[in-house]
Protein backbone atom coordinates (compact mmCIF):
# COMPACT_ATOMS: atom_id res chain seq x y z
CA UNK A 1 0.00 0.00 0.00
CA UNK A 2 1.62 3.40 -0.74
CA UNK A 3 2.88 5.41 1.93
CA UNK A 4 1.16 8.61 3.75
CA UNK A 5 4.12 10.59 3.14
CA UNK A 6 4.71 9.81 -0.88
CA UNK A 7 1.22 10.89 -1.08
CA UNK A 8 1.30 13.94 0.48
CA UNK A 9 3.78 14.90 -2.14
CA UNK A 10 1.57 14.85 -4.53
CA UNK A 11 -0.98 17.34 -3.53
CA UNK A 12 -1.72 20.50 -5.48
CA UNK A 13 -0.38 23.40 -4.80
CA UNK A 14 -2.52 25.47 -2.34
CA UNK A 15 -3.96 22.50 -0.98
CA UNK A 16 -2.99 23.69 2.76
CA UNK A 17 -4.66 27.34 1.75
CA UNK A 18 -7.92 25.62 0.28
CA UNK A 19 -7.96 23.72 3.83
CA UNK A 20 -8.76 26.84 5.80
CA UNK A 21 -10.75 28.46 2.50
CA UNK A 22 -12.74 24.99 2.28
CA UNK A 23 -13.27 25.05 6.06
CA UNK A 24 -12.22 21.88 7.10
CA UNK A 25 -10.15 23.30 9.60
CA UNK A 26 -12.71 26.18 10.97
CA UNK A 27 -10.68 26.44 14.92
CA UNK A 28 -7.55 25.81 15.56
CA UNK A 29 -8.38 23.15 18.21
CA UNK A 30 -7.19 19.44 18.51
CA UNK A 31 -5.53 19.87 15.43
CA UNK A 32 -4.63 23.08 13.94
CA UNK A 33 -2.07 22.59 10.42
CA UNK A 34 -4.02 21.97 7.49
CA UNK A 35 -1.22 19.03 7.07
CA UNK A 36 -1.83 17.30 10.64
CA UNK A 37 -5.33 16.90 9.16
CA UNK A 38 -4.63 15.47 5.86
CA UNK A 39 -1.67 13.39 7.50
CA UNK A 40 -4.75 11.79 9.88
CA UNK A 41 -7.42 11.99 7.04
CA UNK A 42 -4.83 9.44 4.93
CA UNK A 43 -4.07 7.24 7.65
CA UNK A 44 -8.59 7.03 8.23
CA UNK A 45 -8.37 6.37 4.21
CA UNK A 46 -5.51 4.52 3.52
CA UNK A 47 -4.82 2.49 6.45
CA UNK A 48 -8.12 1.46 7.37
CA UNK A 49 -7.49 3.04 11.13
CA UNK A 50 -10.77 3.33 12.78
CA UNK A 51 -11.57 6.34 14.67
CA UNK A 52 -10.35 5.88 18.31
CA UNK A 53 -7.02 4.26 16.81
CA UNK A 54 -6.67 7.92 14.84
CA UNK A 55 -6.94 9.68 18.03
CA UNK A 56 -4.28 7.33 19.29
CA UNK A 57 -2.02 8.36 16.59
CA UNK A 58 -2.77 11.64 16.96
CA UNK A 59 -1.80 12.29 20.06
CA UNK A 60 1.77 9.60 19.59
CA UNK A 61 2.55 11.68 16.67
CA UNK A 62 1.93 14.73 18.24
CA UNK A 63 -0.06 16.26 15.28
CA UNK A 64 -3.12 17.11 17.64
CA UNK A 65 -5.21 15.75 20.52
CA UNK A 66 -8.26 14.82 19.25
CA UNK A 67 -11.31 12.62 20.50
CA UNK A 68 -12.70 9.83 18.03
CA UNK A 69 -15.88 11.74 17.80
CA UNK A 70 -14.40 15.21 17.45
CA UNK A 71 -11.98 13.77 14.54
CA UNK A 72 -14.97 12.04 12.77
CA UNK A 73 -16.52 16.11 12.86
CA UNK A 74 -13.38 17.14 11.61
CA UNK A 75 -12.97 14.02 8.77
CA UNK A 76 -16.82 15.07 7.88
CA UNK A 77 -15.81 19.34 7.18
CA UNK A 78 -13.39 17.75 4.75
CA UNK A 79 -15.66 16.85 2.27
CA UNK A 80 -15.40 20.20 0.03
CA UNK A 81 -11.45 20.61 0.70
CA UNK A 82 -11.30 16.51 -0.76
CA UNK A 83 -13.21 17.92 -3.57
CA UNK A 84 -10.89 20.99 -4.08
CA UNK A 85 -8.35 18.69 -3.95
CA UNK A 86 -9.78 16.24 -6.68
CA UNK A 87 -10.70 19.35 -9.00
CA UNK A 88 -6.84 20.08 -8.92
CA UNK A 89 -5.84 16.73 -9.54
CA UNK A 90 -7.99 16.40 -12.26
CA UNK A 91 -7.50 19.39 -14.28
CA UNK A 92 -3.45 18.61 -13.36
CA UNK A 93 -3.19 15.86 -16.12
CA UNK A 94 -4.52 13.07 -13.25
CA UNK A 95 -7.59 12.85 -15.63
CA UNK A 96 -6.77 12.59 -19.22
CA UNK A 97 -9.83 13.18 -20.97
CA UNK A 98 -11.88 16.77 -21.32
CA UNK A 99 -15.66 17.42 -21.21
CA UNK A 100 -17.11 17.27 -24.90
CA UNK A 101 -18.46 21.12 -26.06
CA UNK A 102 -21.91 18.69 -26.75
CA UNK A 103 -22.20 17.46 -23.18
CA UNK A 104 -22.00 21.06 -21.66
CA UNK A 105 -25.60 20.79 -21.06
CA UNK A 106 -25.09 18.14 -19.23
CA UNK A 107 -24.38 17.10 -15.24
CA UNK A 108 -22.63 13.59 -16.30
CA UNK A 109 -22.78 10.36 -13.87
CA UNK A 110 -20.60 7.27 -14.80
CA UNK A 111 -21.96 4.88 -12.08
CA UNK A 112 -21.21 1.81 -10.53
CA UNK A 113 -21.39 -0.22 -7.31
CA UNK A 114 -19.07 -2.54 -4.92
CA UNK A 115 -19.64 -4.54 -1.73
CA UNK A 116 -18.08 -3.36 1.35
CA UNK A 117 -17.72 -5.77 4.62
CA UNK A 118 -18.56 -4.01 8.29
CA UNK A 119 -16.09 -4.72 10.22
CA UNK A 120 -16.12 -6.98 13.64
CA UNK A 121 -18.21 -10.10 14.29
CA UNK A 122 -20.99 -9.55 12.65
CA UNK A 123 -19.00 -9.61 9.22
CA UNK A 124 -22.48 -8.04 7.20
CA UNK A 125 -22.28 -7.15 3.49
CA UNK A 126 -23.26 -3.55 2.45
CA UNK A 127 -23.31 -2.59 -1.38
CA UNK A 128 -22.21 0.98 -1.78
CA UNK A 129 -23.72 2.27 -4.72
CA UNK A 130 -22.35 5.84 -6.49
CA UNK A 131 -21.81 8.18 -8.84
CA UNK A 132 -18.91 10.38 -10.22
CA UNK A 133 -19.63 13.04 -11.60
CA UNK A 134 -17.38 11.73 -15.16
CA UNK A 135 -15.52 14.91 -15.80
CA UNK A 136 -14.80 16.42 -12.55
CA UNK A 137 -13.91 13.05 -11.08
CA UNK A 138 -15.79 13.82 -7.86
CA UNK A 139 -18.41 11.74 -5.67
CA UNK A 140 -21.88 13.35 -6.30
CA UNK A 141 -24.26 10.30 -4.93
CA UNK A 142 -24.05 7.29 -2.81
CA UNK A 143 -26.80 4.82 -1.66
CA UNK A 144 -25.83 2.18 0.64
CA UNK A 145 -27.99 -1.22 0.27
CA UNK A 146 -27.72 -5.00 1.58
CA UNK A 147 -26.13 -6.98 -0.98
CA UNK A 148 -29.27 -7.95 -1.85
CA UNK A 149 -30.24 -5.06 -4.10
CA UNK A 150 -29.03 -5.23 -7.75
CA UNK A 151 -27.36 -2.50 -10.10
CA UNK A 152 -30.02 -0.09 -11.03
CA UNK A 153 -30.49 3.60 -11.92
CA UNK A 154 -32.75 3.00 -9.64
CA UNK A 155 -30.86 3.49 -6.77
CA UNK A 156 -29.86 7.22 -7.53
CA UNK A 157 -32.05 10.44 -7.38
CA UNK A 158 -32.38 12.21 -10.80
CA UNK A 159 -32.85 15.64 -11.92
CA UNK A 160 -33.51 17.02 -15.57
CA UNK A 161 -29.93 18.03 -17.56
CA UNK A 162 -28.55 14.57 -15.32
CA UNK A 163 -27.05 12.05 -17.68
CA UNK A 164 -26.24 8.44 -16.54
CA UNK A 165 -23.61 6.56 -18.38
CA UNK A 166 -23.47 2.98 -17.09
CA UNK A 167 -22.45 -0.53 -18.25
CA UNK A 168 -24.67 -3.75 -19.20
CA UNK A 169 -25.97 -4.05 -15.36
CA UNK A 170 -28.02 -0.77 -15.64
CA UNK A 171 -29.45 -1.65 -18.89
CA UNK A 172 -32.82 -2.79 -17.79
CA UNK A 173 -36.80 -0.98 -18.19
CA UNK A 174 -36.97 -0.09 -14.64
CA UNK A 175 -33.29 1.88 -15.65
CA UNK A 176 -34.96 3.17 -18.27
CA UNK A 177 -38.28 4.27 -16.69
CA UNK A 178 -36.76 5.87 -13.68
CA UNK A 179 -34.42 7.86 -15.61
CA UNK A 180 -36.50 9.53 -17.70
CA UNK A 181 -39.50 9.60 -14.84
CA UNK A 182 -36.63 12.07 -13.51
CA UNK A 183 -36.39 13.92 -16.71
CA UNK A 184 -33.26 12.54 -17.47
CA UNK A 185 -30.95 11.22 -19.84
CA UNK A 186 -29.44 7.70 -20.11
CA UNK A 187 -26.15 5.64 -22.41
CA UNK A 188 -26.59 2.16 -21.28
CA UNK A 189 -24.28 -0.58 -22.40
CA UNK A 190 -27.37 -3.02 -23.72
CA UNK A 191 -26.79 -6.65 -23.41
CA UNK A 192 -27.50 -9.47 -25.79
CA UNK A 193 -30.80 -10.03 -23.60
CA UNK A 194 -31.58 -6.50 -22.16
CA UNK A 195 -34.75 -6.27 -23.17
CA UNK A 196 -37.36 -6.70 -26.08
CA UNK A 197 -37.34 -3.59 -28.53
CA UNK A 198 -40.01 -3.44 -31.25
CA UNK A 199 -40.46 -0.72 -34.40
CA UNK A 200 -43.03 1.38 -34.85
CA UNK A 201 -45.40 -1.24 -36.38
CA UNK A 202 -44.81 -3.61 -33.40
CA UNK A 203 -42.92 -6.15 -34.42
CA UNK A 204 -39.73 -7.31 -32.77
CA UNK A 205 -36.01 -5.91 -33.93
CA UNK A 206 -33.86 -8.96 -35.00
CA UNK A 207 -31.17 -6.41 -33.77
CA UNK A 208 -27.90 -8.59 -34.34
CA UNK A 209 -29.52 -8.70 -37.88
CA UNK A 210 -29.23 -5.49 -38.57
CA UNK A 211 -25.81 -5.42 -36.68
CA UNK A 212 -24.55 -7.84 -39.05
CA UNK A 213 -25.93 -5.63 -42.01
CA UNK A 214 -22.96 -2.84 -40.96
CA UNK A 215 -20.14 -2.13 -43.31
CA UNK A 216 -16.74 -2.04 -41.50
CA UNK A 217 -16.57 1.75 -39.34
CA UNK A 218 -20.42 2.38 -40.41
CA UNK A 219 -22.59 2.95 -36.97
CA UNK A 220 -26.24 1.79 -36.80
CA UNK A 221 -28.34 4.73 -35.69
CA UNK A 222 -31.74 3.39 -35.33
CA UNK A 223 -35.37 4.35 -33.47
CA UNK A 224 -37.36 1.80 -31.72
CA UNK A 225 -39.66 1.45 -28.80
CA UNK A 226 -39.99 -0.67 -25.68
CA UNK A 227 -42.74 -1.55 -23.77
CA UNK A 228 -43.21 0.15 -20.30
CA UNK A 229 -44.49 -1.51 -17.00
CA UNK A 230 -47.26 0.14 -18.18
CA UNK A 231 -47.73 -1.40 -21.67
CA UNK A 232 -46.35 2.19 -22.75
CA UNK A 233 -44.14 2.60 -25.65
CA UNK A 234 -40.76 4.00 -24.45
CA UNK A 235 -38.56 5.58 -27.58
CA UNK A 236 -35.08 3.94 -27.28
CA UNK A 237 -32.09 4.75 -29.46
CA UNK A 238 -30.04 2.15 -30.67
CA UNK A 239 -26.57 3.19 -31.23
CA UNK A 240 -23.68 0.85 -32.23
CA UNK A 241 -20.27 -0.47 -34.16
CA UNK A 242 -18.53 -3.14 -34.61
CA UNK A 243 -15.80 -3.98 -32.92
CA UNK A 244 -12.23 -3.84 -34.48
CA UNK A 245 -10.86 -7.75 -35.35
CA UNK A 246 -8.05 -7.45 -33.00
CA UNK A 247 -10.70 -6.82 -30.14
CA UNK A 248 -13.31 -9.91 -31.44
CA UNK A 249 -10.36 -12.13 -31.49
CA UNK A 250 -9.26 -11.22 -27.70
CA UNK A 251 -12.90 -11.54 -26.75
CA UNK A 252 -12.85 -14.67 -27.84
CA UNK A 253 -10.00 -15.78 -25.74
CA UNK A 254 -11.56 -13.94 -22.74
CA UNK A 255 -14.78 -15.61 -23.58
CA UNK A 256 -13.14 -19.67 -23.33
CA UNK A 257 -11.39 -18.68 -20.35
CA UNK A 258 -14.49 -17.46 -18.80
CA UNK A 259 -16.38 -20.84 -19.97
CA UNK A 260 -13.59 -22.92 -19.12
CA UNK A 261 -13.48 -21.74 -15.47
CA UNK A 262 -17.21 -21.30 -15.14
CA UNK A 263 -18.00 -24.47 -16.51
CA UNK A 264 -20.84 -22.99 -18.94
CA UNK A 265 -21.64 -22.27 -22.40
CA UNK A 266 -22.11 -18.81 -23.88
CA UNK A 267 -24.47 -18.88 -26.74
CA UNK A 268 -23.86 -18.48 -30.50
CA UNK A 269 -26.15 -15.64 -30.51
CA UNK A 270 -24.46 -13.52 -27.36
CA UNK A 271 -20.81 -14.45 -29.14
CA UNK A 272 -21.99 -12.47 -31.90
CA UNK A 273 -23.40 -10.09 -30.43
CA UNK A 274 -21.22 -9.10 -28.37
CA UNK A 275 -18.69 -8.48 -31.71
CA UNK A 276 -20.33 -4.87 -31.24
CA UNK A 277 -20.43 -2.13 -29.25
CA UNK A 278 -24.26 -1.82 -28.30
CA UNK A 279 -25.68 1.26 -26.64
CA UNK A 280 -29.10 2.31 -25.65
CA UNK A 281 -30.02 6.03 -25.43
CA UNK A 282 -32.36 9.07 -24.71
CA UNK A 283 -30.33 11.46 -26.48
CA UNK A 284 -31.88 13.40 -29.55
CA UNK A 285 -31.36 12.82 -32.89
CA UNK A 286 -29.16 15.80 -32.66
CA UNK A 287 -26.70 14.64 -31.42
CA UNK A 288 -24.91 12.26 -33.66
CA UNK A 289 -24.51 8.20 -32.95
CA UNK A 290 -20.58 8.81 -32.77
CA UNK A 291 -21.27 11.03 -30.20
CA UNK A 292 -22.66 9.13 -28.16
CA UNK A 293 -21.03 6.12 -28.94
CA UNK A 294 -17.49 8.03 -27.94
CA UNK A 295 -19.50 9.51 -24.60
CA UNK A 296 -19.49 5.80 -23.82
CA UNK A 297 -16.01 5.27 -24.60
CA UNK A 298 -14.95 7.93 -22.41
CA UNK A 299 -16.47 6.01 -19.06
CA UNK A 300 -14.26 2.87 -20.08
CA UNK A 301 -11.59 5.43 -19.86
CA UNK A 302 -13.22 6.08 -15.96
CA UNK A 303 -12.90 2.25 -14.91
CA UNK A 304 -9.35 2.69 -13.77
CA UNK A 305 -10.39 5.06 -11.00
CA UNK A 306 -13.57 2.78 -10.60
CA UNK A 307 -11.05 -0.12 -10.10
CA UNK A 308 -8.58 1.63 -7.96
CA UNK A 309 -11.38 2.99 -6.05
CA UNK A 310 -12.93 -0.31 -5.21
CA UNK A 311 -9.87 -1.51 -4.08
CA UNK A 312 -9.28 1.60 -1.40
CA UNK A 313 -12.93 0.97 -0.12
CA UNK A 314 -11.56 -2.41 1.15
CA UNK A 315 -9.30 -0.31 3.79
CA UNK A 316 -11.64 1.16 6.10
CA UNK A 317 -14.98 0.96 7.10
CA UNK A 318 -17.90 2.74 5.44
CA UNK A 319 -19.83 5.29 7.58
CA UNK A 320 -23.31 4.48 7.90
CA UNK A 321 -25.38 6.86 9.78
CA UNK A 322 -24.38 10.58 8.57
CA UNK A 323 -24.65 11.21 5.42
CA UNK A 324 -21.85 13.98 5.49
CA UNK A 325 -19.06 11.58 6.40
CA UNK A 326 -19.95 8.96 4.02
CA UNK A 327 -19.71 11.91 1.22
CA UNK A 328 -16.50 12.95 2.68
CA UNK A 329 -15.35 9.21 2.81
CA UNK A 330 -16.25 9.06 -1.08
CA UNK A 331 -14.31 11.58 -2.18
CA UNK A 332 -11.53 11.11 0.38
CA UNK A 333 -10.90 7.38 -1.46
CA UNK A 334 -11.24 8.90 -4.86
CA UNK A 335 -8.77 11.51 -4.10
CA UNK A 336 -6.48 8.50 -2.79
CA UNK A 337 -6.96 6.75 -6.30
CA UNK A 338 -6.23 9.99 -8.10
CA UNK A 339 -3.38 10.47 -6.06
CA UNK A 340 -2.01 7.40 -6.94
CA UNK A 341 -2.85 6.89 -10.71
CA UNK A 342 -0.53 10.23 -10.39
CA UNK A 343 2.43 8.52 -8.59
CA UNK A 344 1.34 5.81 -11.53
CA UNK A 345 1.65 8.01 -14.53
CA UNK A 346 5.32 9.51 -13.43
CA UNK A 347 6.88 6.24 -13.28
CA UNK A 348 9.34 5.42 -15.47
CA UNK A 349 9.41 1.66 -16.62
CA UNK A 350 11.90 1.64 -19.19
CA UNK A 351 14.68 -1.16 -19.01
CA UNK A 352 17.70 0.96 -19.24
Amino acid sequence: MMSVVRLMKEMPQGYEDACMTEKAIQRKRGISEPEDLMMLSLFHLLNGCSLTEISVIAELTKLGKVSDVAFMKRFENCNNWFRWIISGLATGGAVTYQKPSWLEGYNVHAVDATDVSEKGRSGRIYRLHFALDLFKMESRQYNITTNATGETLCNFEVAPCDLFIADRAYSTLRSVEHCLAGDGDFILRLRSNSFKLRDNAGETVDLLYRLKLLDEGETLDLDTFAASSENKKIPIRVCAKRKTDDVIAQLGKKMHRIETKKQYKVTEYAREFNEYIVVVTSLPEEIAAEQILEAYKLRWQAEIYFKRLKTIMDFGELPKRRGGSVMAWLNGKLMVALLIEKIIGKADFSPV
